[in-house]
């Protein structure tokens, strides 16, 4: 098994710390060598390491301690940079890490962009991560646009926080920035980039459904989206099945968002899904392989 979306941290404070700030209650640091236990435990072969750093929130917490705005602008590119370049080299040396990269064009300049993306494929990157809420703004924004140019010339693929997690839309009632449908000037402008939106568009799966029908370089995963199942207020396991099938199996990719969940729960859970053999290694490890080359 292969899993398209999972986060690490040099140390449990900061795994923790990026946790709460999320809102969530922990039960797993995040810790790279849990990591590793993790994989071994569920059997997975590879896993995708996300690297995202929560800079808006570090940006004003900073700013609220008294740190001028200037400074604190830095010390949060130093963070993300330090944090891709760990991630860069964790992959280095263990190949079942894929780090993919976060890029937070907030904090980098457009005309920075695509030296930076190039000194870090140098350093093992192998995708980019992008959380459109945390950056406060919508997928087809221009400021986004030199890092698309970037990704589809080299061959980098995207994976982007979709759906209506990560934070509260711009106006109330209003469209949430991780809504699937404004992917779609992207794609038909860049028509070789391949982006992989999470959580199965969560909230949003009409979008997700018609995009990936007019766009073949499209992908979801079903990070955070095989728990509870069955419960009240949840899909069953029917209803699961009937959406990746309607999304197309082989556009999904299984992954967990570990350290929010078990990426052994998660194993088996999509074990007992009632997919058909092929569609179960299409979406287990099979899409993987194709889109990360492994």
């Amino acid at each position: 098994m292969i899993d398209a979306h999972a986060h690490s941290y040099p140390t449990p404070e900061l795994g923790l710390e990026w946790q709460r700030t999320m809102a969530h209650d922990p039960k797993r640091s995040g810790h790279i060598d849990e990591l590793r236990s993790s994989l071994d435990t569920a059997g997975i072969e590879h896993t995708v390491v996300l690297l995202w750093t929560r800079a808006g929130e570090r940006h004003a917490q900073l700013v609220d301690d008294g740190v001028d705005d200037g400074e604190a602008r830095e010390i949060v590119r130093r963070e993300i940079d330090e944090l891709n370049r760990w991630g860069c080299a964790i992959g280095t040396d263990d190949a079942r890490i894929i780090p993919f990269v976060g890029i937070n064009v907030r904090y980098i300049a457009p005309a920075e962009i695509r030296e930076e993306i190039d000194a870090l494929v140098k350093l093992g990157a192998r995708g980019v991560k992008l959380i459109p809420p945390s950056m406060r703004l919508y997928a087809n924004d221009e400021l986004l646009f030199p890092l698309y140019e970037r990704c589809e010339q080299l061959g980098l693929p995207i994976t982007s926080q979709s759906g209506t997690g990560g934070g509260d839309p711009p106006t109330p009632g209003g469209d949430h920035f991780g809504r699937p449908r404004y992917w779609d000037d992207v794609l038909a402008t860049f028509p070789r980039l391949n982006v992989t939106l999470a959580h199965l568009g969560h909230g949003y799966e009409d979008d997700l459904v018609e995009l990936t029908h007019r766009h073949e370089n499209l992908r979801t995963d079903t990070s955070l989206q095989l728990s509870g199942l069955g419960r009240p207020g949840r899909r069953s396991p029917d209803e699961l099945v009937a959406l990746i099938r309607s999304i197309g199996a082989d556009r999904v990719l299984f992954g967990t968002n570990y350290p929010f969940v078990d990426q052994q729960r998660y194993a088996e859970v999509l074990a007992k899904l009632p997919l058909t053999a092929d569609e179960r290694e299409l979406v287990g490890s099979a899409n993987a392989r194709r889109l990360l080359g492994v």
